[in-house]
């Protein structure tokens, strides 16, 4: 018996996921580690200890890639964490 695992419901899932974080955006910065994120992903630094380096990396890119949009750094943060947590959902959908 052949098993396949469930790609289209996992890509669906992580398709609703960022579909209600995009209804949920924040348009700037929030209260916490998110204002921490996002200007230190916009300068290259880092956060506080421990740091998220990879995250703080991969978001500059984000930035730079989207900023043709003219979209404000918060906001291309933002989608950049919602399109990371929508695929964490649909790998998550995978292994459980």
């Amino acid at each position: 018996m052949d098993h396949h695992p469930p790609y289209r419901a996992a890509v669906l899932a992580a398709a609703a996921v960022f579909i209600l974080y995009l209804l949920t955006l924040a348009p700037t910065t929030a209260f916490w580690d998110t204002s921490e994120y996002i200007a230190t992903a916009y300068i290259l630094g880092l956060p506080h200890p421990p740091g998220n380096p990879l995250f703080v990396v991969l978001a500059r890119v984000w930035i730079l890639l989207l900023s043709p949009l003219g979209l404000s750094v918060a906001v291309r943060v933002n989608l950049f964490a919602a399109v990371t947590s929508a695929a964490a959902a649909g790998f998550l959908f995978l292994v459980a």
